[in-house]
């Protein structure tokens, strides 16, 4: 078992400890659709023959009047090993769970897990799960900035890849219904 994948582990065990001991006090956001365009790192196993790239990614989604989100998402990475180019292309759907905002500095954390495809170079569309958590930062009410990382489990394949990515969030909440009020 490598370090690497030791410290992955670790951080993921944390950050799920921890949204578990705080998922009862979420805040209620505003509903509405979401779009995250997010540039980032790819990380992909060792044994996979695709090498690490940098990866861009588009995300539409839509947060309920829960802490509960639903995004579906693409990711793009071109990443060389070897000197061969690959193209790793992933599709997934995504459900976030917001967690208490901290209001002194505006950081509101999440944990995020999903299901998916990932398609290296067209030869073969493999399954993945994937799980982790960020953190956004509201500038105002319809922006936020996001960093995220996820582990990626290639279910079929057996590799474990990472991505990390920062973003921006842009909002568009449902009209304010207390406004005549």
């Amino acid at each position: 078992m490598s370090t690497s994948f030791k410290k992955r582990t670790l951080f993921s065990g944390v950050l799920i400890a921890s949204s578990l001991a705080t998922m009862a006090y979420a805040e209620t956001p505003t509903p509405g659709l979401t779009v995250t365009p997010s540039i980032g790192y790819y990380n992909t196993d060792g044994d996979r023959q695709a090498g690490n790239d940098t990866s861009y990614s588009i995300g539409v989604g839509y947060q309920t009047n829960s802490p509960l989100a639903v995004e579906a998402v693409y990711l793009h990475s071109d990443a060389s090993k070897r000197g061969r180019d690959n193209d790793l292309d992933q599709y997934r759907v995504d459900g976030l769970y917001s967690l208490p905002e901290f209001t002194t500095v505006n950081l509101t954390p999440y944990v995020a897990a999903g299901v998916g495809m990932t398609d290296v170079d067209g030869d073969s569309n493999n399954l993945l799960v994937n799980a982790g958590g960020g953190v956004k930062y509201a500038i105002n009410s319809d922006v936020d900035l996001r960093a995220d990382f996820r582990l990626v489990k290639d279910i079929e394949d057996n590799y474990l890849d990472n991505v990390t990515t920062v973003g921006v969030q842009y909002s568009f909440g449902m009209p304010n219904q207390q406004a005549s009020n």
